[in-house]
């Protein structure tokens, strides 16, 4: 594998500039003027692509890979992943990483507003740019689309629910341009920033033209932007608007990948189900790193740490294939008779090239706008539309339908469908704190022993008896019981921005839990 560049953090008032439209070059800067960087409209979308780059490829270590780095700790702190904690995420494992504002928390402020501020620098210049209208229309969409997507990640990690008290404080919002020089802004409520989320991603999608066709799926087009806002207003509690957005997606999109699909790695943005996807090539890869924590089965990767709890198998039903992939196994390319002990391996995620270590990151699927869909449905008490819905993609994975469900046990079955379909594509804390909700891990006992058939080197096969492996971690680092809207759950603000930024509480007083 190539050498990973590994980032310092820098402020979050940089200005990324692509100096190719392929083989961008996102090195930060803040030398180039807005004159400069803004002549054409060509050099808009440069700065875009640059600051999606620099988003997506940066480490600050090689646990923190980019904005992929945020979806990993997500599920290494719910429920269903069983961390191999020799490697990787076991603080988030732990649920100590975010809490200590350590490095995730660090990059993901970095990232943030970095990201932020060249939306806003495209946003500003764009429009006295040359260039045909309709692309610069369609770039500055882009641009709120983007900005939009940052906001709604901050809104939904830095914040409890926003039905628990949608006054709480947030994150800072800015909308102009910024530079070391300008003065810190103060914090808005979790209200305020879902609000700036949504209003952005409408703006997108009245500014990306309906016809618009990428040439790479890391673009933001209309598909991408009807699924953003199926997000952010099903995370934002708005129901009407979570139905609708989540329809007219389904509308232009409504392909559900077959058992083959599924079963080829999640690594391929040429997947027809994935509506948004970071690709990845041998000469850009550093994304892919990503997949030696998830790739569990590959003798090529280094670290195999999401494997599953063995409680949630219990989940699927008999025949459904996603079922059928889960087998308790010990670390791949490692001989088994010198091996103690099993874990439940999912190979899910597969590393499409292992000559370069090479796969995709998946950003958002079909299968995920069908459960929005039929989660708002089910919250507007339209309980056949959202059981029609969900036992569509149930059935697509030969699972059983259900019936006759309302209330509480039809959402909790959207839920347990979610946390089936989407494992390790980040969304379990998320759930976990728009929801409400605790997490539940489960000893499991570690005898009888798991019996591991293979064949020797002698072509002979044989069995050795290794103990299984559960989760491990089951209380806060304080030795409390998991509860809901704990303080171990939220993303942090850093502390050089409490020190420097003497208007950060100002509006809104920072959360209690952290005084």
């Amino acid at each position: 594998m190539k050498k990973i560049t590994i980032i310092a953090l820098l402020g979050g008032f940089t200005l990324l500039f692509g100096l190719s439209g392929c083989k961008l070059n996102t090195d930060p800067t803040t030398s180039l003027s807005a004159d400069a960087v803004f002549d054409k409209a060509e050099d808009s979308e440069k700065v875009l692509n640059g600051a999606w780059r620099y988003l997506m490829e940066n480490f600050s270590t090689f646990a923190n890979p980019g904005y992929g780095s945020f979806l990993r700790a997500g599920d290494a702190m719910g429920n269903d992943v069983v961390l191999n904690t020799r490697y990787g995420f076991a603080n988030h494992y732990a649920l100590n990483a975010i809490y200590s504002r350590g490095g995730t928390n660090g990059l993901s402020w970095t990232l943030s507003y970095a990201v932020i501020n060249n939306a806003n620098n495209v946003i500003k210049y764009i429009d006295g740019t040359t260039g045909d209208d309709e692309v610069k229309k369609r770039i500055k969409g882009q641009a709120y689309g983007l900005r939009g997507f940052i906001y709604l990640h901050l809104a939904s990690l830095y914040s409890f629910a926003i039905d628990k008290d949608p006054n709480a404080v947030c994150v800072p919002i800015y909308t102009e341009p910024s530079n070391e020089k300008t003065e810190g802004l103060p914090a808005s409520s979790v209200k305020e920033v879902y609000e700036q989320a949504i209003s952005d991603l409408e703006e997108a999608l009245k500014l990306i033209p309906a016809n618009y066709a990428r040439n790479q799926k890391y673009k933001i087009d209309r598909q991408v932007t009807l699924g953003l806002l199926s997000r952010a207003t099903l995370y934002a509690r708005q129901w009407e608007k979570a139905a609708d957005y989540s329809a007219q997606l389904l509308a232009l999109n409504n392909y559900l990948m077959t058992e083959k699909e599924y079963k080829a790695g999640f690594n391929s943005v040429e997947n027809k189900e994935w509506i948004w996807g970071h690709p990845q090539t041998a000469e850009q890869s550093d994304a892919s790193y990503q997949f030696h924590y998830l790739d569990v089965t590959s003798s090529v990767s280094y670290y195999y740490s999401f494997n599953t709890d063995p409680y949630f198998l219990d989940l699927f039903d008999d025949g459904d294939y996603r079922k059928s992939m889960i087998y308790w196994a010990p670390d791949p390319g490692k001989p088994p008779a010198t091996e103690t002990f099993a874990w439940l391996r999912y190979p899910k995620f597969i590393f499409r090239s292992p000559s370069d270590f090479t796969a995709d990151i998946v950003l958002m699927r079909v299968s995920e706008i069908v459960l929005i869909n039929a989660e708002a449905n089910a919250r507007l008490n339209r309980n056949a539309e959202a059981i029609a819905k969900l036992n569509e993609l149930k059935s697509t994975r030969l699972a059983k339908s259900i019936s006759g469900l309302s209330g509480q046990s039809l959402l909790d079955a959207i839920w347990i469908e979610r946390r089936k379909e989407l494992f390790g594509e980040g969304f379990a804390l998320v759930d976990i704190i728009r929801n409400q909700q605790t997490i539940v891990r489960k000893d499991y006992p570690q005898s009888p022993k798991v019996n591991y058939k293979y064949t020797d080197s002698k072509g002979q096969e044989q069995t050795v008896a290794l103990t299984p492996q559960g989760h491990r971690i089951f209380q806060f680092p304080d030795k409390s019981a998991f509860e809901k809207n704990s303080k171990y759950f939220l993303f942090r603000i850093p502390e050089v921005e409490e020190t420097t930024n003497t208007s950060l509480y100002k509006n809104h007083p920072k959360l209690a839990i952290y005084n």
